[in-house]
């Protein structure tokens, strides 16, 4: 799927930017490139999988969605690192092996892959992007977060609808170790926000504090607002997801 026409690249001059910022930059999208090709991978084993399992058909399509969506991404975050000068990673250069999951039974490894991917990580992923999207000042920043974010809120729609479903009628047991799944998951999200957070006085914990307008321009966080950040959106969105779902 081709990104956005409607987003001039040529509009992002990173001459007229602090180099260091811009340098800074550079690395964050070529990750991001990373990360999006990765979310391909995932999603494409994800469509096998729900096929094989014979989901219905709705289910099929919205992955199939996403694929397009995750390939939009990433071209999208390639030609933001191009615009700043930064040198693109090839797709050779950040795929990534997927784990072999031959043993783990099919409709245990659409719902792993569900509360993973849909649930837990666009839970995240939308509270990071809609910040800053809010508050990038350069427009073309801007329009790229939100191509971006709009497509990642409705895959954090689709998760809780497709978990609740497979979760519907299943014995207590069974949930429990869901719930032990899905908390190992945020876990590993909240603990690397604890440790920063740790080093910061409790009476600064507060994204105020953290304005950052200059790394907002470019689509920038820095550790203490990032932490932040992935405090709220557990506390605000994912939390009361997971309660309302049994695996809180």
């Amino acid at each position: 799927m081709p990104s956005d026409p409607a987003i001039d690249f040529s509009a992002l001059d990173p001459g007229a930017l602090p180099p260091e910022l811009v340098q800074h930059a550079r690395i964050v999208w070529a990750d991001r490139v990373r990360t999006e090709y990765q979310s391909i991978q995932i999603a494409a084993r994800f469509l096998t999988e729900a096929l094989a399992a014979g989901e219905p058909l709705e289910v099929v399509q919205r992955i199939s969605e996403t694929i397009d969506e995750e390939l939009r991404h990433t071209e999208l975050c390639g030609r933001m690192c191009a615009a700043l000068g930064g040198r693109v990673p090839a797709p050779g250069e950040v795929a990534a092996p997927l784990a072999n999951l031959g043993e783990v039974p099919l409709d245990e490894r659409v719902l792993a892959s569900a509360i993973s991917l849909f649930l837990v990580s666009e839970a995240f992923s939308v509270g990071y992007l809609r910040d800053l999207e809010a508050r990038a000042s350069h427009p073309v920043t801007r329009a790229v977060l939100g191509a971006i974010a709009g497509d990642e809120a409705e895959h954090e729609a689709f998760g809780p609808e497709l978990v609740a479903r497979k979760l519907e009628g299943m014995p207590a047991a069974k949930r429990a170790a869901w719930r032990v799944f899905t908390g190992r998951i945020v876990r590993a999200h909240l603990a690397r926000a604890e440790e920063i957070l740790s080093r910061i006085p409790p009476a600064d914990r507060m994204l105020d504090r953290f304005p950052e307008p200059e790394r907002a321009s470019l689509g920038l966080l820095g550790e203490a607002r990032l932490a932040l950040l992935c405090e709220r959106t557990y506390r605000e969105r994912l939390a009361p997801t997971l309660e309302k779902l049994g695996l809180g």
